[in-house]
């Protein structure tokens, strides 16, 4: 049992041994240095100090790391930003409102979207094209849910609690 006890505390005494000369540097960016790169390999990681956040670059596009879902909460009509990739918006109004989506978002780009007071979110496309099986394409009331995802470039689809 003591010999036990020696190399836990031996172990636990090694891992508290690192230096910060071990360990690994990102290279950190802003969102526009990082953008501007040139042919950028896949597999290459950025801090990008702009957003806070780490991305690495695959299958032509960067691509966030460890996501930590942000709630952002409107109270306007909105228009979707690329920085919304992977967040839930809440539309909180009286009065309807419009979604709308915009091109140039990379495939896979997805948000999802409550409404939470009682005016309606419409879904509108801006250079996109913007689908749903049953044509609907506005939140069916108040405490609705619907996913919007990117299958294709500047192709969206509609997913949830929606009507016509």
């Amino acid at each position: 049992m003591k010999k036990l006890i020696v190399l836990l505390l031996t172990l636990n005494a090694i891992s508290f041994a690192i230096t910060t000369n071990e360990l690994v540097q990102i290279h950190q960016l802003s969102s526009t240095q990082k953008n501007a790169l040139n042919a950028p390999a896949d597999g290459m990681l950025v801090f990008d100090t702009t957003t806070k956040r780490l991305y690495v670059f695959a299958n032509s596009a960067w691509r966030e790391l460890l996501i930590t879902p942000q709630v952002l909460t409107k109270t306007a009509s909105y228009t979707l930003q690329a920085s919304d990739n992977g967040k839930i918006i809440t539309f909180n109004s009286t009065t309807d409102i419009t979604l709308t989506i915009p091109s140039g978002f990379p495939v896979g780009y997805n948000v999802s979207v409550y409404q939470t007071g009682t005016g309606k979110v419409t879904i509108v496309g801006s250079g996109t094209t913007v689908l749903n099986r049953l044509n609907r394409f506005k939140t069916a009331g108040k405490d609705a849910g619907i996913g919007i995802v990117s299958t294709s470039t500047d192709t969206y689809h509609l997913t949830g609690d929606l009507k016509k």
